[in-house]
């Protein structure tokens, strides 16, 4: 029998050479190594994240009656992070356990006074009606007794400090009226809260006085060296400015500037006092040296605001008619000052004011005065020269 011969096909493993096996084995162990790590690594995870992440379930709180309720944790200091509101949850991993603590009722701390005027709320402003619209913001006059006098004034000067103002309008009572400059930057602002308070408002024309070289009355000035082209130009400025206004006056905080020789007083100023009626305003002369031939009223005394308070105390207990006879006061009073509100405050609640009735200037209109008026407002009138 003969024998069969061995088969000459050897298997795949048995036929890649040497190197082929090796790289194969090689690959195979690193494969199962990394299998085993990562399955080593996954069962050694802890389920901690997940348990932070998903609370149990609480039952629903009832309505805190307290609004000021605490809000506290008993987790260690170095762990706490804040906590955000139930209705926007912090994206972070939220603390478990929170206990609702209700917290003790507290009076409230009264805040001291304070003294500073600049921290006080200044009166609601009210939009500034049209330039001769005035009707509704005008105080009404008071019935003024056959045995007292009628007083009026007029605080030039308004505006330029935000102390001052709140002083005046605070202290001052609203039938006193404010005299504002047009330079003042936030004249409209100004003129509302004047309104607020129920006060006439008159604001100043700048015109030459009868002593120029002393008196700068800047650059939107009416008067010597301007044409009438110019004055109508610087009217229309001022116009603009006064939007709102009771009327215009020719008296400044500085003083009355006209009588003796100024633009006021001059037959040039007679085109502007037409122009001036035809916008409706009122016009208040700082004397009656000024020759009014417009609607308006004149100014028959003077106080200088600027004086001590002793000094304010004798021209104000002056300005009343010392025969006791009842008459009619339109008083001008400039520059505000600390001082000037203070005794004008003062004497304005003391025993003097159960002789006089204090009444808004319009309560004196008329429709200019004549040469025969002007004496007697000279002559008659007490004066209280700045």
């Amino acid at each position: 029998m003969q024998n069969r011969p061995a088969s000459s096909r050897a298997g795949l493993w048995q036929r890649l050479p040497v190197i082929g096996r090796l790289l194969i084995a090689f690959w195979a162990v690193l494969l199962a190594g990394g299998a085993g790590a990562a399955a080593f690594l996954f069962h050694q995870q802890k389920p901690v994240v997940l348990a932070k992440i998903t609370p149990p379930a609480q039952p629903e709180a009832p309505p805190a009656q307290n609004t000021s309720s605490i809000v506290s944790t008993p987790v260690p200091k170095e762990a706490a992070r804040p906590v955000s509101s139930p209705e926007t949850p912090h994206p972070a991993i939220q603390v478990a356990a929170l206990t609702v603590i209700p917290a003790k009722t507290v009076p409230p701390t009264p805040a001291a006074p304070s003294t500073a005027v600049t921290q006080q709320t200044l009166p609601a402003m009210t939009p500034p009606t049209a330039v001769g619209s005035t009707a509704a913001v005008r105080p009404s006059s008071p019935a003024v007794p056959a045995d007292k006098t009628a007083i009026a004034i007029v605080l030039q000067g308004f505006g330029y400090s935000d102390a001052l103002t709140y002083d005046v309008l605070s202290r001052i009572p609203a039938p006193v009226a404010v005299g504002i400059s047009p330079y003042v930057s936030n004249i409209s602002d100004i003129i509302a809260r004047a309104h607020a308070s129920h006060r006439e408002v008159y604001v100043t024309l700048p015109m030459q006085s009868a002593h120029p070289e002393r008196v700068d009355e800047g650059p939107h000035a009416l008067g010597y060296g301007n044409s009438a082209a110019d004055d109508q130009r610087e009217l229309e400025w001022c116009l603009s400015r006064a939007t709102g206004a009771e009327g215009l006056t020719d008296a400044s905080e500085n003083g009355d500037d006209q009588p003796g020789g100024g633009y006021a007083t001059s037959p040039d100023f007679a085109p502007i006092a037409s122009l001036i009626s035809g916008k409706g305003l009122l016009y208040l002369s700082g004397s009656a040296q000024d020759g009014r031939r417009t609607r308006g009223m004149t100014a028959t005394a003077w106080i200088d605001g600027d004086a001590d308070a002793a000094t304010l105390d004798h021209r104000l207990a002056a300005l009343l008619p010392q025969d006791g006879k009842p008459t009619k006061i339109l008083l001008m009073v400039g520059p505000v000052t600390p001082v000037m509100i203070d005794r004008l405050a003062t004497w304005l609640k003391g025993p003097a004011a159960g002789s006089f009735v204090l009444v808004p200037p319009s309560s004196f209109v008329d429709g200019g005065i004549g040469n025969d008026q002007a004496a007697n407002l000279l002559s008659s009138s007490p004066l209280a020269p700045l």
